[in-house]
C-alpha cells in the first residue's frame, strides 16, 4: 500500500543561474541608455532611434530571463516532482519518483562560487529522459532527501530495474 502523498519542498531557481545573461544584458542596458541620452541631446535622430531600439531589446532580453526563472517552480512531494514554468502561459509537467533511475549532483565553478547546484535525474519517463533541477540553493539537502524518497517509492511500488544487453543473440 502506498503512503499518502505529502509535500516536501517547493523550490524556485536562484537568479544566480542567469549570471551569464545578466553580465551581458545589464552592461548593454547601461551603454545604450547613455548612447540614447547623448543622441537625443545632439539631435541625431537616426542614431537615437537605433540606440533606443537596442536599449529596448536589451531590456526585453534581460527581463525575459529574469521572469523565466521567477516563474519556474519545482514542487517535490513524497511521490513525484511537479515542474511549473512559463511567463504568460503556464506548463506543468510531472515526474513520478519511481521512474527516476539515477541522480547526479552537478556544480560548475561558477555555481560553486555562488553556492547553487544542479540535480540531474535520469528517468525511464518516455517524454523526458533527463530532468534537471537547475540553479537551486540547499542542493545537498534536496539531493539526499530526493534520493531517499526515490528509493522509498520504488520499494513501495515494487519497481525493479532490469539491465539488458544490447547484443542480439542469433541461434542459427
Amino acid at each position: 500500500m502506498l503512503e499518502k502523498e505529502t509535500p516536501i519542498f517547493v523550490i524556485t531557481q536562484s537568479q544566480w543561474a542567469n549570471i551569464v545573461q545578466y553580465s551581458v544584458g545589464l552592461p548593454c542596458i547601461v551603454l545604450f541608455t547613455y548612447t540614447t541620452i547623448k543622441c537625443s541631446q545632439a539631435d541625431w535622430n537616426f542614431l537615437f532611434y537605433i540606440s533606443l531600439l537596442a536599449l529596448l531589446s536589451c531590456i526585453g532580453f534581460t527581463s525575459y530571463y529574469f521572469l523565466l526563472l521567477k516563474y519556474t517552480k519545482y514542487k517535490i512531494t513524497s511521490q513525484r516532482i511537479e515542474k511549473t514554468e512559463g511567463i504568460l502561459s503556464r506548463t506543468t509537467t510531472n515526474l513520478e519518483l519511481y521512474r527516476v533511475k539515477d541522480l547526479q549532483l552537478k556544480r560548475s565553478l561558477l555555481q560553486r562560487m555562488v553556492k547553487i547546484g544542479t540535480i540531474e535525474l535520469s528517468t525511464s519517463d518516455q517524454s523526458d529522459h533527463r530532468f534537471h533541477l537547475n540553479g537551486i540553493t540547499n542542493y545537498e539537502h534536496i539531493y539526499s532527501t530526493l534520493r531517499h524518497h526515490v528509493e522509498s517509492t520504488r520499494i513501495a511500488r515494487g519497481v525493479r530495474e532490469i539491465d539488458q544487453n544490447d547484443h542480439i543473440v542469433d541461434d542459427h
